[in-house]
């Protein structure tokens, strides 16, 4: 049994096989409670995670793909889905905005300070758990349309009475675009998976994924996912993700940590020649 379960509070196992992950439960249960560690078998949930066909319908005659059943579940606080997490996360973070509305519409304070406040009442709600994201451009042009709608409030600026464009918008409130936060984000998450022990979860997760990708494939378009978004972070740098070789190389490349951010800035300055 892994050595990280002695220290959870959530537990999660994969399997291919659903009876054998409910024979697995008992075990676990009186394992952890020689560990004065209780799990509640009433709370746990088994969900089937899988690719609906193109013609698969559900009750109500709307197509099955895109609405499986796993896309709704939760995970720490977040849906499995990353289109409907992060559609969850925009609704989340504008009732959180509209919580601190007297703030916004405050002309004694400063700009800053309630940018400070957007940061940490806002922004943490609408970037939580984003470094997991993986979904098609035009969800996270959302995700950036809900940002850029904040700050023009913030800063009173409204069409048509003030026009700004996106450029200025950044620059006049010191921020970047949500999608590359999660860049940066997603950047330094797979640094640390790769500094991390290789018997971890997540190396072995990774590692799984990678090879899997190169064995098999099937027909038409890939989902936009969490490895997808990755392997093209890693090419703008030159970089391949596409065997355990290139693992290897990526883990020496990740043990230094200078270099590992010097390596996410090189595409930033590269963008702006």
């Amino acid at each position: 049994m892994p050595e990280e379960d002695a220290y959870s509070d959530d537990i999660d196992y994969l399997g291919e096989d659903k009876d054998a992950l409910e024979a697995l439960l008992p075990i676990a249960t009186k394992v952890f409670k020689e560990w004065n560690l209780n799990i509640n078998e009433s709370k746990t949930e088994f969900v089937h995670v899988y690719i609906a066909g193109k013609d698969e319908v559900m009750d109500d005659g709307k197509l099955l793909r895109m609405n499986e059943e796993w896309c709704s579940s939760k995970l720490l606080g977040s849906l499995l889905e990353s289109r409907k997490d992060v559609t969850r996360r925009i609704m989340l973070a504008n009732v959180a905005f509209q919580n601190f509305k007297k703030v916004w519409c405050q002309s004694k304070i400063p700009l800053q300070k309630k940018l400070k406040v957007y940061e940490a009442q806002v922004v943490s709600i609408l970037m939580y758990n984003s470094s997991c994201w993986g979904m098609p451009k035009s969800y996270w042009d959302k995700l950036d349309a809900c940002h850029r709608n904040h700050l023009r409030k913030i800063m009173n600026v409204s069409w048509p009475r003030s026009m700004m464009s996106k450029d200025t918008l950044y620059k006049q409130s010191n921020s970047t675009p949500m999608s590359e936060r999660a860049e940066l984000s997603r950047w330094k998450m797979l640094g640390h998976i790769l500094r991390s022990d290789e018997r971890s979860p997540a190396q072995a997760a990774l590692c799984f994924a990678v090879e899997m990708c190169s064995e098999v494939g099937r027909l038409g378009a890939h989902r936009r996912n969490l490895l997808h978004h990755l392997k093209v972070d890693l090419w703008k740098r030159f970089i391949l993700l596409e065997s355990y070789d290139d693992i290897l190389h990526l883990r020496e490349l990740a043990s230094d940590r200078g270099y590992w951010s010097k390596l996410f800035n090189f595409i930033l300055e590269y963008k702006s020649i």
